[in-house]
């Protein structure tokens, strides 16, 4: 059962393509036609149903037995086995749904929560698979219009312009947005965009002819007693002159870490002084993938170095693009913390970093050549990082330094990965034969 819900969310949900309200007429595909349904922030949730009963199921294995709307569910699908895929949302007199009041109804507030079913996972035990208006019809004869459980309410429009006056409709009233599925395409999250305030952690600088110029800022949210949450990687969004200004800007606050974060390059971040605070915009955040909530790194800050000190539930930014600097923000959790995106996440945003497992060191060999008086130096480090099994880590690493003082960009580090240890040897032995030549001794 679980494989078939994993499946599903891997497959059909986690594909729904977000889209701004202002992009809605120029990046959505035209169709014959447009079914339209007000977005409800909830959990997706299975309801399913056999010979020995029915219940609610998610795609990471939590089963729920006993709710009011389940006992509604029974007389709606008596006879029938199926598994229908919606949102488990909640109702407080309110025409707007929030996800993140889900778990505490399921405690405290039962009679609040309702099931809206809008896709057929299977029927008689057999996947169920036809053109979208079947599906539609299909999901309606099953279920009530309305009730504890129910279809979600679609609307069939003929033009996008049709579409973006639905839009403004919902919005008007309250909604977070709409959901569109085409009859001959894909489906769309139209919502407006999510702006968050978050804290620089570190930075990587471009190449080539645009050396000089910011590549990549390393984000994340600030948590309690000097904790940051890493969240992800911005480079999208900066002007050829912004670039080379917040370069300048965090040039000079470099710090030591102990952890290693890869750019887009495959460049080492440098990290900087949790001070700088920056908006950016993302079309949308998922708080779970297929394999359940994200985790991510958490960094203490000492005053000194970013320490990594294990994971936490974070979000993952859909289409982050930097919006601006925001010199009235400071990098608190009051002003650029977890509260910002606690209505994603799965689990409470504040929850305790989870330790992790040590990693190894395997070998690590430093090369110097000098000249004239002048030291270059290389150094080669590989480790286990024994955290392969959370399937967030590589099993094996190599890190390059590279220093030559005489070089515009004396600074240089790489980052390898491997799979086992023979694959590890061979990237080590690679580098050396490329990186070691006459004139370097080993220290």
């Amino acid at each position: 059962m679980n494989a078939v819900l994993k499946t599903y969310k891997t497959q059909v949900a986690s594909r729904y393509i977000p889209l701004a309200p202002e992009d809605l007429g120029r990046r959505m595909l035209e169709s014959e036609g447009y079914h339209v349904s007000r977005k409800l922030d909830g959990h997706l949730y299975f309801l399913c149903a056999d010979k020995d009963g029915v219940w609610l199921e998610n795609h990471g294995g939590n089963v729920i037995e006993e709710l009011p709307l389940l006992e509604e569910a029974k007389k709606v699908l008596k006879g029938t086995s199926c598994i229908l895929a919606g949102e488990l949302y909640t109702v407080d007199g309110e025409e707007r749904t929030y996800g993140f009041s889900v778990p505490s109804a399921l405690e405290d507030a039962p009679d609040t929560l309702r099931f809206g079913g809008f896709d057929v996972v299977q029927l008689d035990g057999k996947p169920f698979s036809a053109p979208w208006k079947e599906v539609l019809a299909k999901v309606e004869s099953l279920l009530s219009t309305d009730g504890m459980v129910h279809a979600v309410s679609q609307t069939r429009m003929v033009s996008r312009a049709d579409v973006a006056k639905r839009l403004e409709e919902e919005m008007s009233a309250g909604s977070e947005g709409i959901v569109v599925r085409l009859e001959d395409g894909p489906t769309y999250k139209v919502k407006p965009y999510v702006d968050l305030d978050l804290v620089v952690l570190g930075y990587c600088e471009d190449d080539g002819e645009r050396e000089g110029m910011l590549r990549e800022f390393l984000v994340g949210l600030s948590r309690p007693e000097g904790q940051f949450q890493m969240l992800g990687k911005v480079g999208n969004g900066f002007s050829d002159a912004e670039r080379k200004k917040w370069l300048k800007a965090v040039q000079g606050t470099e710090v030591e870490s102990n952890y290693l974060e890869v750019s887009g390059s495959n460049v080492a971040f440098t990290m900087v002084k949790p001070e700088l605070v920056i908006q950016v915009r993302c079309l949308d955040l998922l708080a779970e993938t297929a394999r359940g909530p994200i985790r991510r790194p958490v960094l203490t800050w000492t005053g000194k170095v970013f320490e990594h000190t294990g994971e936490g539930g974070a979000v993952s930014m859909i289409g982050a693009a930097f919006e601006g600097g925001r010199s009235d923000k400071k990098a608190s959790p009051e002003e650029a913390g977890m509260g910002q995106v606690e209505r994603w996440m799965a689990v409470a945003g504040s929850e305790a970093a989870e330790p992790l497992a040590e990693s190894e060191l395997l070998r690590r060999e430093v090369y110097v050549k000098e000249r004239k008086g002048i030291r270059s130096v290389r150094k080669f480090v590989a480790w286990k990082t024994n955290k392969e099994g959370t399937g967030e880590w590589p099993a094996f690493v190599l890190h390059v330094t590279d220093y030559s003082p005489t070089r515009k960009e004396p600074l240089k580090k790489s980052v390898s990965v491997a799979p086992d240890q023979a694959g590890l040897d061979a990237l080590f032995a690679a580098e050396l034969e490329d990186n070691i030549k006459k004139g370097w001794e080993k220290a």
